[in-house]
């Protein structure tokens, strides 16, 4: 008899750099279109089965040390309560939440491949990208982050949801970027008058490379009204030297493509070095322990 099975997931994270916003009364039919790069960097979500339900969210250092930030997850309960099971969740990150990144997409990703196997639920990757697509349109926590999650590289997904058109290109070369302050996601997608702007400065030709996206996601920045003060400087900043950079969708940073990037973007804050990641969530862990 298994008295403690403990499941590790790792999902990506998501950059995205433009999206357009499809919105349907069912929540399966809902989400969005748009481009944006699967990052190495994501959550690492452990799971073990227990009496009472709960989730501790921790953010690591520069060092790997954990800091706990929360102890409850909107999004994380509600899947436990959709799937009907409790557990013990505990997730790590080393990007900060709320700054673009995609981490709850990929935390509730993550959190919903590591219950599948925990609970031998027996649900295909199809059907856990489905149900975690769900709970991010419902909660307005997002809108195409876990479609993007779902495998790796730049993405561009023409029609939404997981199971949507989405095409996956992937190139080695490192991206930069650097976080102001957090974003509450739902305060710009409950914004009726943002949603508008943001429909408006979808490009109409989309991008067919890594180089043309970033141009693409520039425009897309300054056509939204999005980018505030501190982030202008950064952008301009950027231009002065002829590095492509744009504005985190949605949150206040800036990530950056080129040899000078890190150096300049390291003039304003803790710099991450990123790269595309080559899937989607994977198993780390399945442990049982007799």
């Amino acid at each position: 008899m298994i008295a403690n099975e403990q499941i590790v997931v790792f999902c990506p994270g998501h950059i995205s750099g433009f999206f357009s916003p499809v919105i349907s009364a069912n929540p399966d039919k809902s989400g969005s279109c748009g481009a944006g790069l699967v990052i190495s960097e994501g959550v690492r979500i452990v799971a073990s089965k227990n009496p009472v339900s709960s989730v501790r969210i921790y953010q690591t250092d520069r060092y790997g040390m954990p800091e706990k930030i929360s102890d409850s997850s909107d999004i994380i309960t509600r899947l436990l309560d959709i799937l009907e099971v409790r557990a013990m969740i505990t997730t790590y990150c080393h990007l900060p939440f709320g700054c673009g990144y995609g981490l709850s997409a990929a935390a509730l990703l993550g959190t919903t491949h590591a219950l599948n196997m925990l609970f031998h639920k027996k649900m295909s990757e199809q059907e856990c990208a489905r149900i975690a697509h769900r709970i991010e349109v419902l909660e307005s926590s997002g809108l195409g982050d876990v479609s993007a999650c779902q495998g790796g590289g730049f993405v561009i997904r023409s029609t939404p949801g997981p199971d949507g058109d989405i095409l996956r290109i992937m190139d080695t070369r490192e991206i930069f970027a650097v976080t102001i302050s957090p974003i509450k996601t739902s305060s710009v997608l409950q914004s009726d008058e943002q949603m508008e702007k943001i429909k408006r400065a979808y490009p109409s030709i989309l991008p067919k490379n890594l180089d043309e996206f970033m141009t693409t996601a520039r425009e897309f920045a300054e056509a939204t009204g999005l980018i505030k003060d501190d982030i202008r400087e950064i952008l301009t900043t950027c231009d002065m030297y002829n590095i492509p950079a744009s504005m985190t969708m949605l949150g206040s940073g800036v990530f950056a493509l080129g040899r000078n990037a890190e150096e300049i973007l390291s003039r304003f804050g803790n710099v991450y070095r990123l790269t595309l990641s080559p899937g989607g969530p994977r198993i780390l862990q399945g442990e049982c322990v007799s």
